[in-house]
C-alpha cells in the first residue's frame, strides 16, 4: 500500500511540474552572401567607391575568419541542386569594369586567390574609363569571370521591348564573339528589371541574374532574380561589411503588391507573409519603401503577415519593398526585398522622397542607398 501510494505522489509531482516548451530553432541553413562592388579609389565618384585600403582589409576578413569565396559557377551548380550550399560563402561581383577595379581590385583578389565576376556593358568596353577587352581575357585566364551588364547601360524599365532585345540578347552575342566564351550571367543596370524583362533574359540564355536587391541568397532564390549586398560609399566600414555578411534569406510564401509593374500608382496596402513566424521576435520585424522609409506597420506572430494600411502614393518610378525580422536563435536580421515599378513616368523623373531610414535598429545607411547602385 506504501508503495503504490509513493508511485501515486511520484505521479502527480510530475504532472504537476510546469510544461517548458523548448523554444523554436532554425535549421541552421547555408546561404551565399554576394557582394557588390562598384569602384576603388575614386574620389570623384563617393557614393560608388571605396578605398582600395578597405577591400584589402574585407578580403583579409573573410580568408581570417574562415568564409568561402566560391565562384559565380559553383554558385550556379548550387543554385541547381547539383552542389550543396557551403557554410559562410560568398560570391564576389564587381559592376560596370572600371578600369580602378582592374588595377586596384583584382590585384588583392589575386592575392588571396578569390574569383570573381565583372560585369561590363558591351559598348563601355574599351572606353576611357572602362577595362579593355585584351583586359576582359586576361581575368577570364585568370581565375575571374564576365557577365553581360547590358548593351548601353539604360534604364531598362524605360526602353521598349524592342531595345530590350538589343540590351539583353545582342549584346550577349558580341561579347560571346569578343571574349570567345559562353556568357552566363546577367546584372541588371541600376539593378531595376520587371517580370518582362526578366523573361527576356531567361529566354537570352543567362543562367544568373543579379539585382541590387539587399539580401542573400539560397536554395529557394530565384535565379533570375538574385540579391546582392552593396559594398558601395563613403559610409561603408567593417562594422557595415561584417553586419552584411550575416543577412539570412527572408522567406516570404506571398506579398502584394507582387515584384514587378504595379497596376496603378496608389496601394491601398503592402503586405507580406511570412514563413515561420515563430523563429522571428514580434516586435523587430519591419518594413521598408525606399521612397517613404521605415513604414508603420502591424505583424501578426500567429499568422506572419506583416502590414502597412494605405492609401500609399508613390512617386518614384522605381522602388524596392525591404522586409526584416530579427532571428530568435541568433539575433541576425533575415532580409528579403524585391522591386516594383510605376507604369507611368521615367527613373530620372524628380520626386519629393525620404530615404532615411534611420530608426532601423541595425544600420541603414546600405538600405537608404541599395536602389541607386547598379
Amino acid at each position: 500500500m506504501l508503495k503504490i501510494r509513493r508511485i501515486a505522489l511520484l505521479l502527480a509531482s510530475i504532472i504537476l511540474l510546469p510544461c517548458v516548451l523548448p523554444a523554436p530553432t532554425l535549421k541552421a541553413e547555408p546561404y551565399v552572401t554576394v557582394l557588390l562592388y562598384h569602384k576603388f579609389d575614386e574620389k570623384d565618384s563617393p557614393s560608388t567607391s571605396i578605398p582600395s585600403s578597405l577591400f584589402s582589409r574585407q578580403m583579409a576578413y573573410l580568408r581570417a575568419n574562415n568564409y568561402k569565396v566560391i565562384s559565380t559557377s559553383e554558385l550556379a551548380m548550387c543554385m541547381k541542386g547539383k552542389k550543396a550550399f557551403p557554410n559562410k560563402a560568398v560570391v564576389i561581383t564587381i559592376d560596370d569594369g572600371y578600369k580602378s577595379a582592374y588595377t586596384r581590385a583584382i590585384p588583392i583578389l589575386n592575392k588571396y586567390g578569390y574569383p570573381y565576376t565583372i560585369f561590363i556593358s558591351y559598348c563601355a568596353a574599351g572606353s576611357r574609363k572602362c577595362m579593355r577587352w585584351d583586359q576582359l581575357r586576361y581575368i577570364l585566364a585568370h581565375n575571374g569571370d564576365v557577365g553581360c551588364h547590358s548593351f548601353t547601360h539604360p534604364h531598362m524599365v524605360d526602353i521598349s521591348r524592342k531595345d530590350l532585345i538589343k540590351e539583353l540578347v545582342y549584346s550577349k552575342t558580341l561579347m560571346e564573339k569578343k571574349l570567345g566564351t559562353r556568357i552566363r550571367w546577367f546584372a541588371y543596370p541600376f539593378g531595376e528589371y520587371d517580370n518582362y524583362i526578366r523573361k527576356v533574359a531567361i529566354d537570352a540564355g543567362y543562367e544568373l541574374m543579379f539585382t541590387s536587391d539587399p539580401g542573400s541568397v539560397d536554395r529557394l532564390s530565384p535565379p533570375d532574380a538574385l540579391p546582392r549586398q552593396a559594398i558601395v560609399g563613403s559610409n561603408i566600414d567593417m562594422n557595415m561589411f561584417r553586419e552584411k555578411l550575416k543577412r539570412p534569406p527572408l522567406h516570404i510564401k506571398a506579398c502584394y503588391p507582387e515584384p514587378g509593374r504595379l497596376g496603378n500608382d496608389n496601394l491601398d496596402s503592402i503586405r507580406v507573409v511570412i514563413e515561420r513566424p515563430e523563429l522571428y521576435f514580434p516586435g523587430q520585424v519591419q518594413m521598408f519603401l525606399s521612397e517613404k522609409g521605415r513604414l508603420n506597420t502591424v505583424f501578426n506572430p500567429i499568422t506572419g503577415i506583416l502590414l502597412c494600411k494605405g492609401p500609399i502614393v508613390l512617386h518614384r518610378k522605381v522602388n524596392r519593398i525591404i522586409v526584416t525580422a530579427r532571428r530568435k536563435k541568433d539575433k541576425d536580421y533575415a532580409m528579403h526585398s524585391y522591386m516594383i515599378v510605376l507604369r507611368r513616368g521615367k527613373v530620372g523623373d524628380k520626386a519629393k522622397t525620404n530615404d532615411g531610414l534611420s530608426q532601423h535598429p541595425v544600420n541603414t545607411q546600405g538600405l537608404a542607398k541599395d536602389h541607386e547602385t547598379g
